[in-house]
């Protein structure tokens, strides 16, 4: 119940930066310009939950594209605070291109394992809208991560020790991004 209405108040409103001055465009991803804020460590799903929405209810509303991606991302945002697992493509575990492919195969999509493969059979899209996915170069050449866009320079993605949001004013993703693909109608 609570990872519900966790989905629903950040889908409802994703959060913008602290201290935001403006909005740019970095390779065809909105970016909320001023000083990056990381969200607290947090060890404990409940926290990270109560984290997330508490950080939604204080932000505008992100535009949402079509019922089917809002659903994609509210679906995707139900599973913050799952452990990240190395190879993992289950609720028990996900690594990061196992965690998009679950969250597409539970709306009937289905795509591919890894993030290179992924990133090879999406659609090049310019601006991504809620629900595609981002691709970074992270400790291999080309698309080693992947993460579900899900507006107003946010994602959420399967990364360190669990599912989480974050944003693209952290120099760790702004530098490495190369890329968004579509699997979704637009």
């Amino acid at each position: 119940m609570r990872r519900f209405v966790f989905a629903s108040a950040l889908i409802a409103a994703c959060p913008l930066a602290a201290g935001a001055t403006g909005i740019t465009n970095v390779g065809g991803v909105e970016v909320i310009d001023g000083a990056p804020t990381a969200p607290p460590a947090v060890k404990h799903r409940r926290a990270a939950v109560r984290h997330a929405a508490a950080a939604a209810a204080a932000a505008p509303a992100a535009a949402v594209a079509s019922p089917t991606r809002a659903a994609l991302v509210r679906y995707a945002l139900a599973f913050v605070g799952t452990p990240y697992v190395w190879g993992g493509a289950s609720p028990r575990g996900f690594d990061c291109s196992g965690f998009v492919q679950y969250v597409y195969a539970g709306y009937g999509v289905g795509i591919p394992r890894t993030a290179d493969v992924q990133f090879a059979s999406g659609v090049p899209v310019a601006e991504p809208e809620p629900g595609d996915l981002l691709f970074f170069q992270t400790y291999d050449y080309g698309a080693s991560h992947v993460a579900i866009y899900l507006g107003n320079g946010w994602f959420v993605q399967s990364i360190g020790p669990d599912v989480h949001v974050s944003n693209f004013n952290a120099p760790y993703f702004r530098g490495r991004y190369i890329g968004a693909r579509r699997f979704l109608p637009a």
